[in-house]
């Protein structure tokens, strides 16, 4: 083997994994952007900040405040989310700590976005916490409600063109239908009627059919 090739296979592997990790850098940084950062502004920046007021010792507006050690312990530790206060928090497992303070608790999958994120190292762009100006901005109502616009609950309803289907006209089975087949799912066969009795009972009354009632839909 020449001392060429020798070199060429270490060099390979370092090419390889500097790539991989500048895919897994971005990936990072666009779930923070997407589900971290507009998270921590919407719904803690005001009561947690580096500018105005730190409740319980806590800033979260900056990667070293939400590091640091508080009143009640530290909110992130990268890599490990059981002794991340702030995980703790949110999920409301700390009695008289369960945040958002003056809000309803947060949905799951943002709990779950905020275990994978520190898990995956808790990546944090943000040298330094917003000035005075910037956070009043930031929290502002009007600011808060341009976020809130984004809500799928406050877009204008759409009128999408119902794609092709095979199994019905109708407009909703053809949507179920194309998604049904992105996934590579079949449809079931059509119900018997001891199936349809007993889905029609349970739908209007939450009640099974008594034997009686079975007997004469099936002899109907």
């Amino acid at each position: 083997m020449s001392i060429s090739h020798s070199l060429s296979t270490p060099l390979l592997l370092v090419a390889v994994m500097a790539s991989v990790g500048r895919t897994q850098d971005a990936e990072r940084a666009e779930h923070f952007e997407a589900r971290i950062r507009p998270v921590l502004v919407e719904h803690c920046y005001a009561c947690h900040n580096s500018a105005e007021k730190a409740r319980g010792g806590l800033a979260l507006d900056d990667r070293e405040g939400i590091r640091m050690e508080s009143d009640s312990g530290i909110a992130v530790v990268p890599g490990a989310p059981e002794r991340s206060l702030l995980l703790q928090a949110i999920r409301h497992e700390i009695d008289e700590v369960e945040m958002p303070k003056d809000g309803p608790k947060l949905d799951e999958k943002v709990v779950a976005d905020f275990e994978r994120w520190i898990r995956d190292g808790a990546y944090d762009p943000r040298d330094t916490p917003p000035s005075g100006d910037e956070l009043s901005a930031l929290v502002s109502w009007e600011a808060k409600l341009e976020r809130r616009k984004m809500w799928w609950s406050m877009q204008p309803i759409a009128a999408p063109e119902a794609p092709a289907g095979t199994w019905s006209d109708h407009p909703v089975d053809r949507f179920i239908e194309r998604r049904m087949e992105e996934h590579g799912l079949e449809p079931a066969g059509p119900a018997d009627r001891r199936t349809l009795i007993r889905r029609l009972n349970y739908a209007l009354t939450g009640l099974p059919p008594t034997p009686e009632e079975i007997h004469a839909f099936l002899a109907d």
